[in-house]
């Protein structure tokens, strides 16, 4: 899980709407509508099915590719073969950036969002839920019990947190590292890497004892 789409996923550097074979997710523009309450039934379902083929039509890689190297290391899933899926607490992407907007701004687009976010966290086939950062943590937090410990990069250095609980069937564990947002030597981000997937298997292994 994390907090909301990059605008990325929709524009590219210079501004321009992703098209062709660059586009991620259809848009007003690429629906041609004028805004959301246009949207038709079979305007939905296109909208659907490019969320569902996302992972094997361009996606955002700077983000998703340290993603995927967590995921596949913590549970043996992966985007790419459909194992494991992607959720934002935020559907919509924000110009300007999540951390620019104001806390009001921030709070009423969470809790719009949130029932949604909870009907897919039921998802009974769930079995593992990663929160990456301590926004998403904070905020899942907020609707799913969760116990936090501190832990430091090779015993040094500033303390990130790692969380657990259960929702439903599922296990759910986090860090509060943003992993897209570290700034590290390039040295040592594969080790910083794995310490994540080391930590949160702990964790998984532990809950899984306690049944």
């Amino acid at each position: 899980m994390g907090i909301n789409p990059s605008i990325r996923e929709f524009y590219s550097r210079s501004g321009s709407e992703l098209d062709g074979d660059k586009r991620r997710f259809e848009t007003t523009a690429s629906l041609g509508v004028g805004s959301m309450s246009d949207v038709t039934e079979a305007m939905e379902t296109r909208m659907r099915q490019r969320c569902l083929c996302y992972f094997g039509c361009n996606p955002y890689m700077d983000w998703f590719a340290p993603m995927e190297l967590l995921v596949r290391g913590i549970t043996g899933t992966s985007f790419f073969d459909g194992s494991a899926y992607h959720l934002d607490l935020v559907h919509w992407a924000t110009d300007p950036l999540w951390g620019r907007l104001g806390k009001g701004v921030q709070r009423e687009l969470l809790l719009r969002d949130r029932p949604a976010v909870v009907e897919q966290l039921d998802n009974p086939s769930l079995e593992i839920i990663y929160l990456n950062g301590k926004t998403v943590c904070d905020e899942v937090s907020s609707f799913v019990a969760l116990s936090g410990r501190p832990a430091r990069f090779r015993g040094q250095g500033s303390q990130r947190r790692f969380y657990r609980g259960r929702h439903g069937k599922a296990m759910v564990i986090g860090c509060s590292s943003n992993i897209q947002e570290e700034r590290l030597k390039t040295t040592d981000r594969a080790d910083f890497i794995q310490w994540i997937i080391s930590e949160c298997r702990s964790d998984l292994e532990a809950q899984a004892g306690n049944g």
